[in-house]
Parts: structure tokens; sequence; C-alpha cells
């Protein structure tokens, strides 16, 4: 794997509300404070539902969550990079074991491809 392209989230909740999770027909969810350096609605704490058939919705909470991660190593994750649970080993994903199993379940493990011709 070689980068080549630089990949960004601009609205985790619009992107979250597209992204292809994995069907398993179980419903799950994620608390989990997302840190961006830049864009501030992609700040703060967050409760992410993934329905039993995949799809994906966001809420805004009030509350802090312990679980951690940057919007840089959310767009990692979910764009197919790395996976959530070398994400955690390397201390960009702070989560407890159960919910980086529960990431692994829900994100499909795919190459990433990008069409670089016009």
């Amino acid at each position: 794997i070689s980068p080549y392209y630089m990949g960004r989230i601009v609205d985790f909740p619009a992107f979250a509300a597209a992204y292809p999770f994995r069907a398993d027909g179980t419903d799950r969810q994620w608390r989990f404070t997302m840190t961006d350096p830049i864009l501030e609605w992609n700040r703060g704490s967050f409760l992410l539902k993934i329905s039993k058939d995949g799809r994906g919705e966001v809420q805004r909470l009030e509350e802090p969550c312990p679980d951690e991660i940057s919007i840089q190593t959310m767009t990692t994750m979910l764009m197919g990079y790395k996976r959530p649970d070398y994400l955690a080993k390397i201390g960009r994903l702070q989560a407890e074991e159960e919910t980086i199993g529960m990431l692994e379940a829900s994100i499909e493990q795919q190459t990433p491809y990008i069409s670089d011709y016009f």
C-alpha cells in the first residue's frame, strides 16, 4: 500500500448515513468523542447507530464519551486503509475490545480504490 491521495470526511453524519456498513442482522451502537482540527461540526461526542441492515445514523451527544478517535483516524478506518484492530494497537483509536470487535465486524474489508484518470 502506498498512499497517493488524501481522503477526508467533511461531514461525518452525512458520510455515516451513506456508508455501506456490513448488514449482519444485529443493531449496533458506538458512543465516542471525535476530534477534528479544522471542522468544528466534526468535533464532539457522537452516537453512531448501525442498523441490522447496515444503515448508519449519527446523533450528537452532550456528554463526553470515553472512546476517542480523530477524524483522520475515522477516515483511515472507514476508507479501508487500516483496520480498527490495528488502529487500536497503535493508539489511534481508544475503545474497549468489545467495541473494536464490533467495528471489525461492521466495516467491510476491501481494498481502497480511487480512479485517477479524467
